[in-house]
């Protein structure tokens, strides 16, 4: 009697410490799959995203800035249209009422309805629209994560995505930006993008949504066509 018990007590423990074993090899893989499934993720949205020069959309930002006793928030309702080469109409409203127009010869850019003035297309970037200059994606991520799952409203009905977290640190700046994916298409439906200052304190918050999108849309012969507001006059550019 006294031999077998501690054969027991032995043959318990060694099973035992298998299983804590495998369970946190399991832990682990899954942790490595999580992170390889999101960076998958990530990398199709950035391959899809650069090949895609014509797009349409309806986008709503949503800003918010804090620190240092101030807490603002702001909203725009965004209409976009691209087309490459140099063919670019954005136009914005609530908040803001920007006009940016470029019909691939000859760009216009109104910012308050009063006043417009002429730009080159070939020199200003905000011509040349591709969903990757869009969607602003940095390269070499500190870390990738699938945090869980959610979906969003489109005009043609809600989209299921995938809520990938991803993180930057920069020298100075703590940049973490939170992507619902839709897997099938890899489009980013939401992206909360946050951005602290570790100096200053100040804290930006910048959640844009889509709520329609449309690859190579058949759009109308005047979707680049720049109509001067009634009664606004011709400026100089800024320098």
């Amino acid at each position: 009697m006294c031999l077998n018990g501690p054969r027991r007590r032995g043959t318990l423990g060694g099973m035992s410490s298998l299983l804590w074993v495998t369970v946190l090899a399991s832990t682990m893989l899954a942790g490595a799959q999580g992170t390889d499934d999101a960076m998958a993720l990530l990398r199709k949205a950035e391959s899809i995203a650069d090949t895609t020069n014509n797009w349409r959309a309806d986008v709503v930002e949503r800003f918010q800035t804090s620190g240092r006793g101030m807490n603002l928030q702001d909203e725009v309702h965004i209409k976009i249209a691209a087309q490459a080469p140099l063919k670019v109409r954005r136009e914005n409203s609530d908040g803001d009422q920007t006009v940016l127009v470029c019909d691939g010869a000859e760009g216009f850019y109104s910012g308050d309805g009063h006043s417009y003035y002429r730009i080159s297309p070939e020199v200003t970037p905000d011509c040349n629209l591709p969903l990757s200059r869009f969607y602003q994606l940095r390269k070499d991520p500190a870390s990738v994560s699938i945090v869980g799952r959610d979906h969003v409203s489109l005009a043609d009905g809600d989209r299921a995505c995938e809520v990938i977290r991803v993180e930057w640190k920069l020298a100075m700046v703590h940049i973490v930006r939170t992507m619902c994916i839709d897997p099938a298409s890899g489009l980013i439906l939401r992206d909360v993008a946050e951005n602290e200052d570790e100096g200053t304190g100040m804290r930006l918050v910048v959640t844009t949504t889509f709520s329609s999108y449309e690859s190579n849309p058949t759009l109308p012969p005047d979707a680049f066509k720049f109509s001067i507001p009634p009664g606004a006059v011709e400026a100089k550019p800024p320098n």
